[in-house]
């Protein structure tokens, strides 16, 4: 019957980014991740030439757990905006999910080597971080002769956090609380701990990072902040991706993955919590 309704309502609403956006939403938080495919995959055929668009659609496909049809679409991106490294990393991701790992690391080792415009602050030494993560953790033997030798050292961290979006011109900030209450913010970027917030990107998508190699114990809370958006065209609610990842670099990671829509009334939002044990 939903989807029956959804027939009816594409009548009027064929041309429009943001109805297959939510509709096919919808149908992934319900668990009918076959439907939302089909009904996201409308937007393939809008507007193919779209690079923000079709980073939209490559990270709701990744969330419906369909790498191999995010993958096409990232390279795609890679094509038109080249001059960004996020279509480097996000495509490097995207090989990771497939298990493609050398094919990941030639990407990430890109996005290392090459210089950024500006409004890409610090991107070098997160994509470095993932990329040694990566070749140390693999299970395979890959070729890291493209690497600076200097720059081949494992970085294992306990604690990482990272936010990304998928959507140009928004300002979203990374913020996580310490035990002792100590917050990390772009206004306080090394905490007493030992903690380290990467750069604030206050466009573009992303990544923003927040890395503490030797948490004491207890309870770190994760929130982003939803500062601006200067979008001109309409592309849906921002969606944000946070992981909070520990042990990273190291055979013991573990991840939780939380990924939130943003609407107009979204500020400061709690994504979660994590308890570190002695």
């Amino acid at each position: 019957e939903r989807y029956a309704v959804y027939l009816e309502a594409r009548a009027d609403h064929w041309r429009d980014v943001g109805f297959y956006l939510d509709v096919g939403g919808f149908f992934l938080v319900a668990g009918e991740k076959a439907l939302g495919v089909r009904v996201l995959s409308n937007l393939a055929e809008l507007q193919l030439e779209d690079a923000a668009l079709l980073r939209v659609l490559g990270h709701r496909l990744l969330q419906a757990g369909r790498a191999e049809l995010a993958r096409p679409l990232f390279a795609r991106v890679l094509k038109i905006r080249g001059e960004e490294p996020q279509s480097r990393r996000d495509l490097a991701l995207v090989c990771v999910a497939q298990k493609d790992f050398q094919r990941a690391i030639d990407l990430l080792g890109e996005v290392v080597e090459k210089p950024w415009h500006d409004r890409f602050p610090g991107i070098e030494l997160l994509a470095l971080g993932e990329l040694n993560a990566i070749a140390t953790n693999c299970g395979e033997r890959v070729d890291l002769s493209k690497v600076d030798a200097r720059l081949r050292q494992a970085l294992p961290v306990g604690l990482r956090v990272v936010l990304a979006w998928d959507a140009d011109n928004c300002d979203i900030d990374l913020w996580v609380d310490d035990p002792d209450g100590e917050r990390a913010i772009y206004s306080n970027r090394n905490t007493a701990q030992g903690g380290l917030l990467s750069c604030d990107f206050m466009d573009g998508y992303g990544p923003e990072e927040f890395l503490l190699r030797r948490p004491v114990a207890g309870k770190y809370t994760v929130r982003i902040n939803y500062y601006g958006d200067r979008r001109n065209t309409a592309r849906g609610p921002v969606t944000a991706q946070v992981r909070i990842i520990t042990g990273y670099g190291t055979s013991e990671q573990k991840e939780q993955a939380t990924t939130v829509q943003l609407g107009a009334e979204s500020r400061e939002l709690e994504i979660g919590s994590i308890e570190i044990r002695p």
